[in-house]
């Protein structure tokens, strides 16, 4: 089971008005699927970008910080313990901590839930994304190529996918090179080569793939799903596949 830490409350940078952010304390891989593009299928919980329920405004997540921490409600203050503490001008603070903690319930009740942006958000932020980091890029392009994908794929109950976006050949075309161009340029840090080798295999390159994915590090669950793509390349196959299901 996926477990979160206490609530934060941040604040949307486009009108200010605060937003509930839940950090994952643990998670659970129970029902994850392992698609050949390596699209997240579970829950891996929020997205960089996000977008603004109150606005709309669309902005990165980790450009925000946090205001608050939720906390525990403090404990009933019975009738005598309330007098006393008036009395004796609050020496433990019980008073002033119930003052602090309505006051900040008022905003936690105010703030709603982060929203989630869509495949025409991305697009939008990817077009007007100059100065932003290669990994934001990387994010922003992998999302559109799993989008696209998404007609490729069966839910647990064998129905398709509902509302796949679509784009004209070209486009899917030139950003999935403009991907695959990206991951074979970046860092070590960046680089995905079981990703550059799936790229490679659905643009029909399947030399050039079956090198790259047998040159794989030996690291384990990399090596085994290269190993699952090579095969694919090696049959000549250029559409997103399912390689392993965890119940």
């Amino acid at each position: 089971m996926t477990r979160f830490a206490p609530p934060q409350v941040r604040a949307c940078l486009g009108c200010g008005a605060p937003f509930l952010h839940y950090p994952i304390q643990s998670i659970s891989f129970c029902g994850r699927v392992d698609w050949s593009d390596g699209a997240p299928t579970a829950w891996w919980g929020r997205e960089p970008l996000v977008k603004c329920e109150s606005c709309a405004a669309l902005f990165w997540f980790d450009d925000t910080v946090a205001i608050d921490t939720f906390t525990d409600e403090p404990r009933p203050i019975g009738p005598i313990a309330r007098i006393l503490a008036r009395l004796r001008s609050d020496p433990d603070g019980l008073l002033r901590f119930e003052r602090e903690w309505i006051d900040r319930s008022n905003l936690w009740k105010g703030a709603r839930s982060i929203g989630k942006v869509n495949f025409e958000d991305v697009r939008f932020v990817l077009a007007n994304a100059e100065g932003v980091s290669l990994s934001k890029i990387l994010w922003l392009r992998r999302r559109i190529w799993w989008q696209l994908n998404d007609r490729y794929r069966e839910r647990s109950d064998g129905t398709p996918y509902p509302n796949v976006p679509t784009l004209p050949a070209h486009e899917e075309l030139a950003n999935m090179e403009a991907l695959l161009a990206l991951l074979v340029h970046a860092d070590t840090e960046e680089r995905d080569m079981v990703q550059v080798g799936e790229l490679l295999r659905l643009l029909g390159r399947f030399d050039e793939a079956i090198a790259v994915l047998r040159a794989v590090p030996p690291d384990g669950r990399s090596e085994i799903r290269a190993s699952m793509i090579e095969r694919l390349a090696r049959a000549g196959d250029v559409q997103v596949r399912l390689l392993t299901r965890v119940n």
